[in-house]
């Protein structure tokens, strides 16, 4: 796995806008390669500040897969779903360009969460073994060290197999959710966490310092080439 290394911004813009920045160079990397990319995104402020700053982006988002890294298990026009916060802030903008693939949401088709998962499986295969999932994964962070719909000591950080699980009895609302694991992300080619507040600070160092995954799960979040964390001031106020 990569090396660590953290990025320090003067605000949440700017942080938003290099963290973009290093997406960007990422993708435009793979589709130089192969002719395709694989971006997973995530919702809260950073995370979304940061889909923002990829509307702009000089990107052939026609040869980009998108996937989200979570997902609230919650009725398709339900205001809590990441997959609307993306589409107003991106995906509305770039149309049909890139492939985009949502979680299952709650209704007719799917009313049980792990049905829901299996689903998404299903139509979504993942090749077993090492092979990359992810050219790039996005990642938002709570205080306790959340990443995706993984927190501390729940079954979701404890998967070791599965790529993909239904969450229930999640200590932050909506209580069921759907979510890749860390077997998932670390199968990135580059992680890429956004953070920003003195109320990360703490996640933030446990996570660089390389902690218990079951304690802080972003600290189990590496990526094959690259891990970077993108901060603001009171984030990384508790890093050496």
């Amino acid at each position: 796995m990569s090396d660590i290394r953290h990025l320090v911004h003067p605000d949440i813009d700017s942080l938003a806008a290099a963290a973009a920045q290093a997406v960007t160079g990422h993708l435009n990397e793979r589709i130089a390669a192969t002719g395709q990319a694989v971006l997973s995104l995530t919702g809260g402020s950073a995370g979304v500040k940061t889909a923002a700053a990829l509307a702009d982006a000089d990107i052939e988002w026609e040869r980009v897969t998108i996937y989200f890294g979570d997902e609230r298990f919650v009725p398709a026009d339900d205001p809590e779903r990441n997959d609307g916060q993306i589409d107003d802030v991106l995906l509305d903008e770039l149309g049909g360009r890139p492939t985009v693939h949502r979680w299952p949401a709650r209704g007719a088709e799917h009313d049980d969460v792990d049905a829901a998962a299996s689903a998404f499986r299903a139509a979504h295969p993942m090749p077993a073994g090492d092979e990359t999932l992810f050219d790039v994964t996005l990642l938002g962070m709570g205080p306790e060290g959340h990443i995706d719909s993984i927190f501390p000591h729940t079954p979701a950080v404890a998967e070791n197999e599965r790529l993909v699980v239904g969450v229930r009895d999640c200590p932050k609302p909506p209580p069921e959710r759907l979510t890749f694991t860390l077997p998932a992300i670390c199968r990135s080619r580059h992680v890429i966490v956004v953070a920003t507040g003195d109320g990360k600070a703490e996640a933030v160092a446990r996570g660089i310092e390389g902690a218990d995954p079951v304690d802080w799960p972003v600290a189990g979040a590496r990526g094959v080439v690259s891990t970077t964390y993108h901060l603001d001031g009171p984030a990384a106020s508790m890093l050496p």
